[in-house]
């Protein structure tokens, strides 16, 4: 039996040692092809940690300064992604910086992570830390800025803070993104209004529940019997953040009077759904948000011949579902049939979709 990562680091100086030969580049695909033939096959390999251990061993020795992938190779199509190519780092090649260098940069920034790892000290990244801190040493006299905006101007790469790479190097540093008063804005969700003050909103998770809710209010249908003067598409999960956009719209209300507007949710009838409106209650607190039962109810009805399996990447949280089966319980119109019937799906790993509910449902056309 092959003992883990250990193993494998073995055999990698051994092939550090004996088949790179005095070479000090090596390519991942031969690297991986020597560890599986050493380990005795794929399986035992795979019993070895696999691809994934690999990755991990490469970080580690990278993060050390053993070995360094070379930037102009590409990435390979694994699942996380490596360099294709790599070489060894010769310790008395690396660029170590002059105290002048040093003591200017410290005046902003906390340089303790690069002081430890002298092989790091590339003249690349001091040009990075100094653009860095001439910003820091100035900040006071700018604006705020998005995440994508300061990392352009930064580091001439839009996306950088955004990457795994970006946020290291952050951290690196014991600085976070307002630390460079930039932020991560949300996206403001979808929305439509009868064009009249905002005192009756109903969040639907889907796009297709929301198109098919606009278009009956428009042909001055209402939702069972509930009337919104205000849909929000809610677009999964991404109105958790979005939602506090609703402050901008209810600007004209003093917080403490949020509470007057009602604030219905709608969704998918499985773990997903349910865990998206318990994050949104739990997150806006301010607000009067409920389920909309009557819609749930429905959904129910809908779907009473049929219901789909679960995704396997949901995960259940049955303290969720007791709170949500508590609140249904609560509610006006609500029969127990429709709580069992929703702890039903849940133990079987079943589902009903949000887009059972119809523009024909909603007006009552469905032959």
């Amino acid at each position: 039996m092959v003992n883990g990562s250990a193993e494998l680091n073995k055999l990698f100086e051994q092939y550090l040692n004996c088949k790179l030969k005095g070479r000090k580049r090596f390519e991942l695909e031969e690297l991986e092809t020597f560890l599986i033939k050493k380990t005795g096959g794929m399986s035992t390999y795979q019993s070895a940690g696999g691809y994934q251990a690999l990755y991990q061993l490469l970080k580690e020795k990278e993060e050390k300064g053993r070995i360094k992938a070379i930037k102009s190779s590409t990435y390979n199509s694994r699942q996380p992604v490596l360099k294709s190519r790599w070489q060894l780092v010769v310790k008395n090649a690396v660029q170590v910086w002059q105290d002048q260098l040093i003591f200017q940069l410290s005046r902003q920034l906390d340089l303790r992570y690069y002081l430890k790892r002298p092989w790091l000290q590339t003249k690349e990244l001091a040009e990075r830390l100094l653009r860095l801190a001439e910003f820091l040493c100035k900040k006071n006299d700018r604006e705020w800025a998005s995440r994508e905006e300061r990392s352009l101007e930064l580091f001439a790469d839009e996306k950088f803070l955004s990457t795994a790479e970006g946020r290291k190097f952050l951290s690196s540093l014991s600085l976070n993104l307002a630390a460079l008063k930039a932020e991560k804005y949300s996206q403001m969700f979808v929305y439509w209004n009868k064009g009249t003050m905002i005192k009756k909103i109903l969040i639907l998770e889907n796009h297709s529940a929301f198109i098919a809710c606009k278009r009956a209010l428009t042909a001055d249908y209402n939702i069972f019997s509930y009337a919104p003067d205000t849909l929000i598409y809610g677009e999964g999960k991404h109105i958790i953040e979005s939602f506090k956009f609703l402050d901008e719209l209810l600007a004209h209300l003093e917080k403490e009077n949020r509470q007057q507007v009602e604030v219905k949710y709608a969704g998918d009838i499985d773990p997903e759904g349910w865990l998206i409106y318990y994050r949104l209650k739990e997150k806006y607190p301010e607000y009067k948000l409920e389920l909309f039962a009557v819609y749930y109810r429905e959904m129910i009805k809908q779907g009473s011949l049929n219901a789909y399996p679960i995704n396997s990447q949901q995960n259940k949280n049955n303290i969720i579902l007791e709170k949500i089966l508590g609140e249904l319980k609560k509610a006006e119109d609500v029969k127990a049939s429709m709580v069992d019937r929703i702890e039903q799906l849940w133990n079987e790993d079943l589902r009903l979709p949000e887009e059972l509910i119809t523009y024909e449902v909603l007006t009552n056309k469905r032959v």
